[in-house]
């Protein structure tokens, strides 16, 4: 049984880690002009890292974080929205 629950917490660990990830790199190619911020790469690569991060901060019980990160998800979306 420990043994599960160090697995799970080593995936959710990775996950939060990948999902910051993910949105710092998405950030720093927009802040060097590489990503442009309507860009679909840039958007969808925002969606993953939230989706993520926001699995994380809420099995973690961040839940300020989570909300954080939900808006930040839905502005997101909502720029996805107007490349459709």
């Amino acid at each position: 049984m420990a043994i599960q629950r160090m697995k799970q917490d080593r995936f959710l660990n990775s996950l939060g880690w990948g999902g910051g990830i993910i949105c710092l790199i998405a950030y720093g190619l927009n802040t060097q002009e590489m990503l442009a911020s309507t860009s679909l790469s840039f958007l969808l690569m925002n969606v993953f890292g939230c989706c993520c991060l926001i699995y994380y901060t809420y099995r973690k019980e961040a839940f300020a974080n989570t909300f954080l990160n939900g808006v930040y998800l839905f502005m997101t979306l909502l720029a996805l929205s107007k490349q459709i």
